[in-house]
């Protein structure tokens, strides 16, 4: 299984940047949706693609003790393009794609530790599966990545955050786990979050992904996944 690349769970990270200060030890988990659009270049064999809708739900949990923090998120949502959309790569090369659906799923598991007052370094294994609804072809694309979050409070119940990471290689595999390529990715994201309650936050703000692919058959794929997010999340103080 090759479900393993860097990127940053940006709602673990946003469930952790403000709750590491109120608690010793937590236990957190929450839900958000990302409004988002993926476009990109198939290089110079096809035509850019910008996907006509789409977006994702997300799931995380996540513990804390102290400046220490790790947790899980899933992310899984679906993208239509009505004309051109991302080409596949298998083994026996390039095969263009269109008119279709494509789901994508994340799996994020995340450690981090505050060095600083307000600012911490993490390492993410994440995993990214892209499966078009065409013909059921399925890609890979996993790496282990690292990076820094950090957060201003602004007052009792607001506190600015931001994040960045990235993988700087990882394997693309395809249907059958062959390895058809290699892969970096990167994130920003940043935002805001608003306490709602003693144990209750609500967090919304922006998230940009990039992916730069390159094939076994010397052809890329450049490609972005940006959007706004909206979410929220509860503690349990232990």
């Amino acid at each position: 299984m090759s479900y393993k690349k860097l990127l940053f769970s940006s709602f673990l990270l946003n469930t952790l940047l403000i709750n590491s200060s109120i608690a010793d030890e937590r236990i957190t988990i929450g839900a958000k949706v990302l409004f988002a659009g993926w476009q990109g270049d198939n290089g110079s064999v096809s035509s850019s693609f910008n996907s006509d809708e789409g977006g994702q739900l997300a799931f995380s949990a996540s513990y804390s003790l102290n400046k220490f923090y790790t947790g899980i998120s899933l992310q899984s949502g679906k993208y239509s393009f009505s004309s051109s959309a991302p080409d596949q790569f298998s083994t026996t090369g390039r095969v263009s794609s269109s008119n279709t659906d494509v789901e994508q799923r994340e799996i994020d598991l995340l450690a981090g530790y505050y060095f600083w007052k307000n600012v911490s370094l993490f390492a993410d294994i994440k995993g990214v599966s892209n499966t078009w609804t065409s013909n059921n072809y399925r890609q890979n694309f996993g790496g282990l990545g690292i990076g820094v979050s950090a957060y201003l409070p602004i007052s009792d119940s607001l506190t600015l955050f931001g994040s960045t990471g990235f993988v700087g290689k990882g394997d693309i595999e395809d249907t059958n786990k062959v390895k058809v390529g290699e892969g970096s990715s990167g994130a920003l994201e940043f935002g805001a979050i608003y306490r709602l309650a003693a144990q209750s936050t609500l967090n919304i703000g922006l998230k940009f992904r990039t992916y730069n692919f390159e094939y076994l058959d010397n052809t890329s794929q450049d490609y972005s996944v940006n959007g706004l997010f909206l979410g929220y999340n509860h503690g349990f103080s232990l």
